[in-house]
């Protein structure tokens, strides 16, 4: 378990928080320096993706980070849900007590044995001369919330009996690892790391766009970070947007 924070970071951890990626993005405006790590024990208007909410009760990890990226990697900021993917899942996986159902979905949702633990939401902003990215982190550690519809999971399930803080500081070791390799080895190592990972290989999916679904099989991880999704007239369909729901 990781007792301490990387060099170069700074946690700020509180006891209750309206979102932590809001926080972090008033401070980034004004100046922050990249390396702020702000988590709650308690999260009140926590966001996910397409504009949903995501409740974080007491011990659930809720944790955003600021980073302010060379510019290399904010050409390349569509990239970013994959590295920040690998890093939750390697934080996850390393508190799990067996993390063999521990899965990332596309883009950067993870999953345990088909359902929901972890999400991500990516926000990026500043002028271009100092730009930043803020990363907000949601996992169901102690608890998975009740939601009509949702089938949910929690690290608990795999036998987690770390807590949220100490997960949290696990996450920034892992996402400095996961920087590191992309700036040292190009997009290529992450893919392939993602891609061992991530559902199977012809795994059955469906792309929700809006009302409409469009289905077929997993066939990878295009270089830009497309879905490749092989449709049952022999078509390969690039995706780089929409929901992706797990059919088998």
């Amino acid at each position: 378990m990781a007792e301490a924070t990387p060099p170069g970071w700074r946690l700020e951890l509180f006891d209750t928080l309206g979102s932590t990626s809001d926080l972090c993005k008033v401070r980034a405006d004004v100046g922050e320096a990249a390396g702020l790590a702000v988590q709650a024990r308690v999260q009140t208007a926590g966001r996910g993706s397409r504009g949903r909410g995501w409740s974080d009760p007491v011990g659930n990890l809720a944790i955003s980070v600021v980073l302010r990226p060379d510019a290399a990697l904010v050409q390349h900021a569509g990239l970013w849900p994959f590295v920040s993917a690998l890093a939750l899942h390697d934080a996850l996986a390393g508190a799990a007590g067996d993390a063999t159902g521990l899965r990332i979905k596309w883009p950067n949702d993870i999953v345990l044995s088909g359902r929901k633990l972890a999400g991500i939401l990516i926000e990026t902003g500043g002028p271009a001369a100092a730009p930043w990215v803020v990363i907000g982190f949601g996992a169901n550690i102690a608890s998975a919330p009740q939601i009509e519809g949702r089938a949910l999971a929690c690290l608990a399930d795999a036998g987690c009996t770390e807590d949220a803080p100490a997960i949290g500081r696990r996450l920034l070791w892992a996402l400095d690892a996961r920087i590191a390799q992309w700036q040292r080895d190009g997009f290529e190592a992450i893919r392939v790391a993602w891609l061992a990972q991530a559902h199977a290989v012809g795994a059955r999916l469906a792309i929700r766009r809006g009302d409409d679904y469009i289905e077929g099989s997993f066939q990878g991880l295009s270089e830009q970070g497309h879905l490749m999704l092989g449709l049952d007239n022999a078509d390969i369909l690039r995706v780089s947007t929409g929901e992706i729901l797990l059919l088998n």
